[in-house]
Formats: structure tokens, sequence, C-alpha cells
């Protein structure tokens, strides 16, 4: 590969364009969302599909009236990217993906019969804004309930921005669990004169604590069912084509996952997708060497992969940058390295540099779980945008640098995997 910068022509990607030409989903999967490089290489391949080969769905594990806003700018609405982007996950809320949007934008202004979507495949879930709407229902009531209950939210609306987990894991947690706070706050709500849209939205509220990894509640075979309904539904019923962007641990051909951390054993959705599919599902890998992302403590790197590792042999195998198919014939020594298993590097909100080797993932045969590879080599953070802050009483304390705000899973959604 001669580049990873979105601008430039997709010349050096016509071997995976011949590779994808029978594909009807095809999975984008990276190995972090914190890397510059990993982005805009996975921009390049979503330009590909659309502009080349007639993919018009790029859909996202995330809340899908978050998602909607995003649609709607690029589908031609008055309004700002950034903006349209400030209730999606925190990872997606970077320069880097502004430039998807925009493209997009343009694209669909030069094919406005034919235009690309953008779906979320998460059921709408709690916002900041749901806090505070709750708070306003209070706030003239006599007592000192308004204070009890800003005390709870001020604590848990934090999560949006950090998942509580990601808190735990860098020193930075209150105590108190989460949905303890929200469900003391929906007991408060409760038990007021008529509260009516306030409990809803106390609930939402609860409901998505209730669902994060700090307190259980998340549930990947569930997240995995209706992921794989919504997708294979476009091309079945309405004869559309799909971008899935999305960790790898999601968009892999892999029977069985063995997390690095926070979950037990897991089938991904582009296993049952390649089950119902076959050759119709595509599986795709953007990997990296070494550098700098987004979310790390100062002064941290990511190293140079372990050894032994897949990502050392990938890293090591050839060029900086490079395409690899993995569906081509291969001498017998090779056929038995990628019979593994082997060891994959995953960089979410917990990721700690110094502790790099705990971070690597089990795969099963390497050519089942990834049709092709596109490594990127040394990589750089991606740039993530300045949180609008909301004229809320509960609003959460804003990261003060880049480093402090994590690429890391949202605590509810099927986005919270590792990835």
């Amino acid at each position: 590969m001669t580049t990873t910068d979105p601008a430039e022509a997709l010349t050096d990607l016509e071997p995976l364009q011949a590779m994808l030409a029978d594909a009807v989903i095809v999975g984008v999967g990276e190995a972090t969302r914190a890397a510059r490089e990993v982005t805009t290489q996975g921009h390049r391949v979503v330009r590909l599909l659309v502009e080349h080969l007639g993919f018009r769905v790029l859909a996202i594990q995330d809340d899908e009236a978050a998602v909607e806003r995003v649609n709607a700018y690029i589908r031609g609405h008055e309004g700002d990217a950034r903006a349209a982007m400030s209730d999606l996950w925190t990872p997606w809320r970077t320069e880097e993906m502004v430039a998807v949007l925009e493209w997009a934008r343009a694209f669909n202004q030069r094919n406005p019969s034919d235009a690309l979507r953008i779906v979320g495949l998460d059921p709408v879930s709690a916002r900041p804004s749901d806090y505070q709407a709750v708070i306003d229902h209070v706030v003239d009531l006599p007592g000192d309930r308004l204070a009890e209950l800003r005390l709870h939210y001020d604590t848990i609306v934090t999560a949006h921005e950090v998942p509580e987990h990601v808190q735990h894991a860098r020193g930075s947690h209150p105590g108190h669990p989460f949905v303890e706070h929200a469900r003391d706050a929906y007991d408060l709500v409760a038990s007021l004169p008529a509260p009516g849209a306030a409990l809803e939205k106390a609930k939402l509220i609860l409901d998505w604590h209730a669902g994060s990894f700090a307190a259980g509640g998340f549930d990947y075979a569930l997240t995995r069912r209706r992921s794989v309904a919504a997708l294979t539904s476009l091309p079945r019923n309405e004869g559309a084509k799909v971008v899935y962007w999305e960790g790898m641990a999601f968009t892999a051909n892999a029977a069985r996952v063995i997390p690095a951390a926070l979950l037990d054993p897991f089938q991904s959705v582009g296993n049952e997708l390649r089950g119902q599919l076959g050759s119709g599902y595509f599986s795709l890998l953007i990997a990296f060497a070494q550098g700098n992302v987004s979310g790390l403590h100062p002064g941290q790197r990511v190293p140079r992969p372990m050894a032994e590792s897949a990502d050392a042999t990938l890293t090591g195998a050839g060029p900086d940058r490079y395409l690899l198919d993995l569906r081509a014939s291969r001498p017998g020594p090779v056929n038995d390295w990628l019979r593994g298993p082997h060891k994959l590097r995953i960089i979410g909100g917990v990721y700690d540099a110094t502790a790099d080797s705990d971070h690597y993932l089990t795969t099963g045969r390497l050519d089942e779980w990834f049709d092709a590879v596109l490594q990127v080599g040394a990589v750089t953070p991606t740039t993530l945008l300045r949180p609008a802050r909301r004229n809320a009483s509960c609003t959460p304390p804003w990261p003060s640098s880049e480093a402090d705000t994590a690429a890391s899973p949202s605590p509810n959604s099927s986005t919270a995997s590792p990835t």
C-alpha cells in the first residue's frame, strides 16, 4: 500500500476491490479505534466499497437515534458534522470521522438518487440530555430532593464520556456503583407526584447503567442476534450492500472469541454472518505495528507486538504497509502457521501499555477469522473532538486533554467489547 490518506487515489486498493467483488456485507474490523492510520485506511476502504462496488449502507454499533442524526447530515440536512456526531460513542467522535462524514455528504450531493446512508445497530439508549430532563422536572420542588438527584446524576453522567469500567481501570472511579446511583435516582423520581415523562427518562438512565460492563449486565449474545438480523435484512429486503465497520472481535469470522478482558468467550457477529451468507460475507482486518494512540496516559506508547503473536509475524512479514490475501494458495509451513491458535492485540479504553501482554485475545485459524489483512504500520493518535458543553447542571467534567479521553467502549452498547 502506498498511503493511508483518504484524499489520495485508491489505485493501490485495486487488488482488494477484486477480492470484494462477490461480497454483500464487508466487515471492516479494526484492532483499535484510537489510531489515526487505522481509521483513515478504513475510510479508504469505505470509499472503495461505495464509489466502486455499489455499497450504499454503512452500519456501526451505536445508538440508532444518535446515528440517525449523522445520517441526516450526510443526506443533506442543515447543520454541522461535529454537532451531528455529538451523541455518538466517544471513539467515533474524531476529526478523522468528520472527514468520513464530509466525504459521504459530498458523495450524496453528487448522487442524490443513489445515496449512501448510515445506520446504527443498537437500540435507543440514555444520553446526557436525559439527565437534565429529569432534573428540570424536579427543579421547583421543595426540600432536598433536587440536591439528592443532582448528587446521583453528577456522578454517573461522567460514564457517557469515560465508561465506568474504564474509570475503575484508571483509578478515578468514586467508589459507589453507578447502577446503584441510577436506581436510587429512579426511586426518588418514582416517589414524586405525577413524575410523567421524567420517570421514563430515569428508567432509561437506569437501564443504561444496568446494562454496562461495570454492572455485569452486558449481553453479547443479544447484541449479536440483533445486529445480524438488522445487517442481513438490508441485502435481503432492499438489495443493499453493507459496510459493517466495527472492532475486529465483532467482524471476525470467529466461532469462539476468547477476549483479553471483560467478557466470557463468545461467538462473533461475523461468524453468524458467514454462516448465513457464506462467501457473501467478507472479513477484513486493519492491523498496525506500534506507535501512539489517543487515550493513553502521557508518556505511554504502544510497543512492538509481543514475540510469537500474530501481530509480530504480520509486522515483520513485509513492508510497513501492505495488503495480504489470506485466501491465496500457500506453502505447507505457512498453512501450518495459519492454523494457530494465535494472539492478536486489541486496544480499548482499559489498555495499559506497561502491561501490553495482557491485551491480546486468542484466535482460531487466522485465515478463517479474516479473508484479508491491511497492515498500516506505525500509527499516530486520532484527533478527539472536544465535547460540546451542555446547558445542564449535571454536565460531566470534560477531559482537559485528549489523553484524558478514552478510546474506550461505550458502557452499555454492543460496542462495549474489548475493542
